[in-house]
């Protein structure tokens, strides 16, 4: 499952990054990211909290990940 669209990496891929990098949150963000826009925080957020706990609940990732993605959907019909 795609973390964000704008560093176009994938969950695994953001876990990797924050299990192997001793950076902050923000700039750890960015290497995912590869931008400073704040569309996939939450999602990045709690992979790096579970990061820091070594244990992972992909179903939650999920969930805020899909959260986004219908609220995104949401504004755009919106917009219609």
């Amino acid at each position: 499952m795609e973390v964000c669209e704008c560093g176009e990496k994938s969950v695994a891929q953001a876990i990797e990054v924050f299990e192997n990098s001793s950076l902050p949150f923000k700039k750890s963000k960015k290497l995912v990211t590869e931008c400073n826009k704040s569309c996939c925080r939450g999602a990045l957020l709690k992979i790096h909290d579970m990061s820091l706990y070594g244990r992972y609940d992909y179903e939650e990732i999920a969930f805020v990940i899909e959260q986004r993605q219908e609220r995104l959907k949401r504004l755009n019909e919106g917009n219609e």
